[in-house]
Parts: structure tokens; sequence; C-alpha cells
């Protein structure tokens, strides 16, 4: 496993959703609310302005790519 040095993490921690895990999102705070569809499936407050401007999609949607699983399209609730 790889070991981060405090400055590295820090800057990950700021960076990062979930600094330690597989996902690229932002942090969603106060100024990058998550409060966006992904645009692959459609699911509502899935990601964060920052995320959209990058062209991000949600993780489950990344994850399901990756694996070549079937994606959960959102349908409405």
């Amino acid at each position: 496993m790889y070991e981060y040095d405090e400055e590295e993490w820090e800057d990950r921690v700021e960076r990062f959703a979930d600094p330690g895990g597989e996902s690229a999102l932002y942090p969603a705070t106060k100024d990058n609310p998550r409060n966006l569809p992904c645009p692959n499936c459609g699911w509502p407050n899935s990601l964060t302005p920052k995320d959209v401007a990058k062209g991000y999609q949600c993780n489950a949607c990344a994850e399901a790519l990756e694996k070549g699983h079937d994606i959960h399209y959102y349908e409405g609730e």
C-alpha cells in the first residue's frame, strides 16, 4: 500500500471526496455543492459543479464501465 507524506495527504483531502479511495470526484462544500445529476445515468445530486466542469460521471457509472457492468439509469422516485 502506498503511504502518503503529510503534505501530500493534506492535498488529497482537499482535492478528493474520498482521498484514500478510487473516486476522482471533488468533495462537496458550501461553494461546490453536490447538486447536479450524473450526465450518464441521470441520478440527481451525484456531482458537484467542479465534477461537471471536468466531464466526470458518478462513481457508480465509472465503476460499472470499468468492470463491464450494466449502468442503473435514474427513472425518478
